[in-house]
């Protein structure tokens, strides 16, 4: 079955969801794997335009999305209607120290959040993926539907991933995407 179009709240827009959300949210840690396997600290590194982040700093910022959007869905799941915190990825980036911590801690990091956050998901009541927080900048936000942003989220810096490492094989250029 190929991937739908549903429209994101949290991405404020339509996006390509896989059919099976739980399978894919599943495969996510063995392919952050596979995209460093091989690779040199400086391949981690490197930038391949200036607007474009390294494959170090993409998984470092899915461990800590995967981090934040755990606290969230905890939050609307154990209390009725609460403010969902907000967090600014560019300033995580530039001030979490993303450039001198180690790739695999954060992989590791992230599978462990990851499966954690699928534990958490499959124990509770289906209904409970309608509970709700208030997000200050997208406003109500289900269980489901952080879920759902954290698999779509999971699948666009999956494709980031690939293209980044395409580019420091020297297979495309940094202008093609």
């Amino acid at each position: 079955m190929p991937d739908a179009r549903v429209f994101c709240p949290i991405c404020q827009g339509e996006v390509e969801r896989p059919p099976d959300l739980w399978a894919a949210a599943a495969r996510t840690p063995r392919r952050l794997y596979r995209a460093v396997r091989g690779l040199t600290e400086a391949d981690l590194a490197y930038r391949p335009r200036a607007d474009a982040w390294s494959i170090r700093e993409i998984i470092l910022h899915l461990a800590d999305t995967e981090l934040v959007h755990g606290y969230r869905m905890r939050r609307a799941l154990a209390e009725n209607s609460p403010e969902l915190p907000s967090y600014d990825p560019a300033a995580w980036t530039a001030r979490a120290a993303y450039d001198r911590r180690d790739i695999r801690a954060a992989i590791s990091a992230f599978r462990a959040l990851r499966l954690a956050n699928l534990d958490l998901l499959r124990a509770v009541e289906p209904a409970a993926l309608e509970r709700a927080g208030r997000h200050p900048r997208f406003g109500p936000v289900t269980v489901g539907q952080l879920f759902g942003h954290l698999v779509d989220h999971d699948l666009d810096h999956l494709r980031q991933l690939e293209w980044t490492r395409a580019v420091v094989e020297g297979k495309i250029e940094p202008g093609s995407a």
